[in-house]
């Protein structure tokens, strides 16, 4: 193992058990980068833990890594770039509004 990259059990003792909550948050942060791998280690912390701010940082990194995962499955290799995947949020809105509008005038 290289000493750049903690294993995910690591990176969960350190999330559950460190005395700095700074610390704990810098490593359930590590944990979301390892994608979904790491939603189970995510979870558990969140069950242990007595600190609401711990279980909100477990909360919002289970969904970034599921946001990422339904992004990346959806993708295409031309459609990579991070300005698509906000155009593409931005035009289904749109048109869900736009649609809304219409069915309103319709009425």
């Amino acid at each position: 193992m290289s000493h750049d990259r903690m294993t995910l059990f690591e990176l969960k003792e350190k999330a559950k058990w460190s005395s700095d909550p700074e610390e704990r948050k810098a490593a359930i942060k590590e944990l979301s980068t390892h994608g979904e791998n790491a939603i189970s280690e995510l979870q558990e912390i969140a069950s242990i833990t007595a600190y609401e701010d711990i279980k909100n940082a477990c909360a919002e990194a289970i969904k970034s890594v599921r946001a990422r995962g339904k992004v990346e499955t959806n993708e295409t290799p031309s459609t990579k770039d991070n300005n698509f995947t906000a155009d593409v949020t931005t035009t289904a809105k749109d048109q869900k509004k736009e649609k809304i509008e219409n069915e309103a005038k319709s009425a």
